[in-house]
């Protein structure tokens, strides 16, 4: 699993999948209409690609932007949204807010799956949870994890397009920023741990800071 999603990465920069497409996966593109909420295409599938719920919807053309996928409605439809803190609650579906009406816009769905992933890893094992006996343990408030996740990803996504950037400058100036305040992150969090898959909390844990090294 991963602790944090697509969308989680627009609270902190709205417009990271369009800026840094380099570094993420497509998923599926072509053009499309939207409708108040509701974005349909006449071809592809977005069940086909594993387009889900809080991944994120780059539009292009009479309405441009990045938005987050409320949720998946069939092959030919989703659901975006504006983001808003309430979008994807702890508890019971969200609520999308209409992003506006439009015809023959272009869009693609892009993912930072990867990125998101290696850090989930990162903060298993900051845990302790990489190896032996603890290595079918589970963290029972993943939520507390989504800060760290998602600083600590824009941190990967900036370092790799500064690397292939003619005026990397901006870039790193980014990715040092998001170092420390992952860094920051990973010290104030707390997980709390089920060790014998009872249900139940056994141990509550501070994570231990990892170091990334930049070549």
């Amino acid at each position: 699993m991963t602790y944090c999603t697509d969308s989680d990465l627009l609270h902190w920069e709205p417009n990271v999948l369009k800026d840094a497409a380099f570094a993420s996966q497509s998923l599926i593109s072509g053009t499309g209409n939207l409708a108040g909420t509701t974005f349909t295409i006449a071809s592809g599938s977005f069940i086909t690609s594993r387009v889900e719920a809080g991944q994120v919807m780059v539009l292009s053309g009479g309405l441009a932007g990045c938005f987050p996928i409320a949720s998946v409605i069939s092959a030919t439809q989703v659901n975006l949204s504006v983001l808003y803190d309430g979008l994807f609650p702890e508890q019971d579906p969200g609520t999308a807010i209409p992003v506006g009406t439009a015809t023959g816009l272009s869009f693609v769905v892009r993912t930072f799956w990867p990125q998101r992933r290696m850090i989930s890893d990162v903060i298993q094992q900051a845990a302790g949870l990489s190896s032996g006996e603890l290595a079918g343990a589970a963290i029972l408030n993943p939520r507390e994890l989504r800060r760290a996740c998602a600083l600590g990803t824009l941190q990967l996504i900036y370092s790799a397009t500064a690397a292939v950037s003619v005026s990397p400058g901006p870039f790193n100036t980014r990715a040092d920023l998001y170092e420390r305040l992952y860094r920051r992150a990973l010290r104030s969090a707390k997980v709390e741990l089920d060790l014998n898959g009872d249900g139940k909390i056994d141990a509550i844990r501070a994570l231990s800071v990892l170091e990334f090294q930049r070549q």
